[in-house]
């Protein structure tokens, strides 16, 4: 769990993180682009976030690859980037229904990025 973010979750804040790559994951029903199919939406991978003070809050964060990083253009690892975001809970485990095993627990993210920018 990422206790930082829990002490303030709900609140809309400043932080920046280091881009470290981007990733791709899965979607449950493809969508049609163009004469093509889409399989997986794109992701991003920030390590390092911090609050507007420079505090760590924690060590990555996935990020879907919205219009917001679209708009930086051609993303380096190292790039710092800052943006807004409210702090949500989410419910993060594994669950066999069969096996009686239930290993759910709430975790903190860092939801709705806006004014999306490079840092330096």
């Amino acid at each position: 769990m990422r206790p930082k973010l829990k002490r303030i979750e709900g609140e809309r804040k400043t932080f920046t993180g280091t881009f470290a790559r981007f990733g791709k994951k899965d979607r449950y029903r493809p969508k049609k682009v163009g004469d093509e199919w889409v399989t997986h939406d794109l992701t991003v991978l920030l390590v390092d976030v911090r609050d507007s003070d420079g505090n760590p809050v924690t060590d990555h964060l996935w990020f879907n690859y919205t219009k917001g990083f679209a708009s930086l253009g051609d993303l380096q690892e190292g790039d710092v980037i800052r943006f807004d975001a409210r702090v949500r809970p989410y419910i993060k485990g594994y669950v066999n229904q069969r096996e009686y095993i239930d290993e759910r627990e709430v975790d903190y993210k860092l939801a709705y990025p806006t004014k999306v920018a490079r840092a330096r």
